[in-house]
């Protein structure tokens, strides 16, 4: 129930910039129905993530990475 109720609201927000767009209340740059406020948006959350990845692999490797001078313990 709570999916349906999110996908409507993100349908109707979608809907309403495309409509906002067209009558040119929102610029659109490269004129494919988005509006540019959106799309870069988007780009900066992507961005954001893309980090976080990097920092988490980093972090993994940091970690994992073997230390010189030990020796493994034998169980």
């Amino acid at each position: 129930m709570v999916i349906a109720i999110i996908g409507t609201i993100i349908l109707a927000l979608a809907v309403l910039s495309v409509v906002a767009v067209k009558q040119g209340w929102l610029s659109d740059r490269d004129n494919d129905g988005i509006a540019d406020v959106i799309e870069d948006t988007a780009d900066k959350v992507e961005d954001a993530v893309e980090d976080v990845i990097d920092d988490v692999k980093e972090a993994t490797k940091k970690v994992s990475r073997k230390k010189p001078g030990r020796k493994r313990k034998n169980k």
